[in-house]
């Protein structure tokens, strides 16, 4: 019997690491997700910000050369 149960512990244990390592794939994949995500979007952020000073350093060119 006790071989029986200590069997039956390993297929728990061995389901138990298989559920662990799912969980951890999925929140590195979520991690992952995030971070571009993330800088997808500082990406646009930054495109944004230049091409305000850009129309702002051109409007000031003109305005000086009038």
């Amino acid at each position: 019997m006790d071989f029986v149960r200590g069997h039956s512990g390993i297929h728990m244990l061995l389901a138990a690491e298989q559920q662990a390592q799912e969980i951890i794939s999925s929140a590195r994949n979520l991690k992952t997700s995030r971070l571009k995500q993330a800088k997808d979007e500082a990406e646009r952020e930054a495109a944004a910000y230049r091409a305000s000073l850009e129309n702002d350093y051109k409007r000031n060119v003109s305005e000086d050369g009038m």
